[in-house]
């Protein structure tokens, strides 16, 4: 069986201007890789109409292929997550519409070959190209990468020169720049539901990932953008929410996962209504809180303090307190009480 869609998020209007959840899927026996090209012909006007003269490498092939992309459309942003078995072909088409493009790989590798550089991307590594300039890719069985996928001239509006898009980029995740852009473009994607009730911030959001594009390939992050108070704090709050169950999450952890200095995350958290640990303490007291619904009578205040980092189990309450006005254990007795009286 093969399938290919594009799934609308729910209660979402479609159209490009809307942030959309994005899912592609083919599934191919060992005799339909044969008609592979039936496949692939949806592609050759969706986000992925920059590859083209894709063949399935043998022997793999003889296996069947398998190809997985779950992830969003954010007008003409496309994040996604791949899984992709062994698979060759061209991207890029040297035409001026086609899109500059990230991929990040986790596991397996990719190989790119353009004219005079070839670079192979393995777990853990980046590679951010112009496919204006076409590449010829393979990538090995099994391969998981992550997509980001961005109009060119988006880009090229926040490069000092075209030049600047001449050269690919190839690079450790841990460099604090693509540090920086994958935790924004993750901001972005968890915020989708807001955005798609304002032009003003989806222009932005846009043109904030363009810029940092332009920045990482032209060897010149752009400083202004990284001490932009809203950006910064966007990144960091998806950091800090990826990592509360984690006992070491500190203004100085929080720093180097975003890719800023120390002082300006301090700084973009003072232009907010509270500073980062307030924000931290208030994140894992709405788990806490979660837990305390859900567990009802079973609930143990000092297996849940604990849980979530909390000196002691009055420490805790006491915070309880000052957010939801009453103790945990008060709490949970209203809680009982609507419960019994809704019966």
């Amino acid at each position: 069986m093969s399938h290919l869609n594009i799934e609308e998020a729910a209660g979402e209007p479609s159209g490009r201007d809307r942030p959309t959840d994005f899912r592609n899927v083919i599934n191919l026996s060992a005799q339909q890789v044969y008609q592979k090209d039936r496949y692939f012909r949806e592609w050759e006007h969706g986000p992925f109409s920059h590859l083209a003269r894709l063949t399935m490498p043998y022997p793999s092939a003889y296996h069947g292929f398998k190809f997985v992309a779950n992830g969003h459309l954010f007008e003409s942003l496309l994040s996604v997550r791949v899984y992709c078995d062994s698979l060759a072909g061209i991207s890029g088409s040297d035409q001026d519409q086609d899109p500059v493009v990230a991929d990040l790989v986790t596991a397996g590798k990719i190989t790119f070959r353009g004219r005079r550089e070839t670079f192979t991307v393995t777990p853990g590594r980046i590679c951010i190209r112009d496919t204006k300039a076409s590449w010829e890719f393979l990538c090995t069985p099994s391969t998981r990468v992550r997509v980001v996928r961005i109009p060119r001239h988006l880009v090229l509006s926040h490069a000092a020169s075209p030049k600047a898009l001449s050269q690919a980029y190839l690079s450790d995740v841990t460099v604090p720049e693509v540090r920086f852009l994958l935790n924004f473009l993750e901001a972005i994607e968890k915020s989708s539901g807001d955005l798609g009730g304002s032009t003003t911030a989806r222009s932005i959001a846009l043109d904030t990932s363009a810029a940092l594009f332009a920045g990482i390939l032209s060897g010149r992050p752009d400083p202004q953008l990284r001490d932009h108070s809203n950006v910064v704090l966007l990144a960091a709050k998806n950091v800090v929410v990826r990592n509360l169950d984690r006992h070491d999450l500190s203004p100085a952890m929080v720093a180097k996962m975003v890719g800023v200095s120390l002082r300006t995350l301090h700084r973009s958290f003072s232009e907010s209504d509270e500073s980062l640990m307030s924000f931290v303490r208030r994140q894992r007291l709405q788990r806490a809180h979660g837990e305390l619904v859900n567990l009802g009578r079973q609930a143990s205040v000092s297996e849940i303090a604990a849980r979530w980092h909390f000196a002691d189990a009055s420490h805790f309450i006491r915070n309880f307190k000052s957010l939801y006005g009453t103790t945990p254990a008060a709490y949970l007795r209203n809680l009982d009480g609507k419960n019994e009286a809704g019966h």
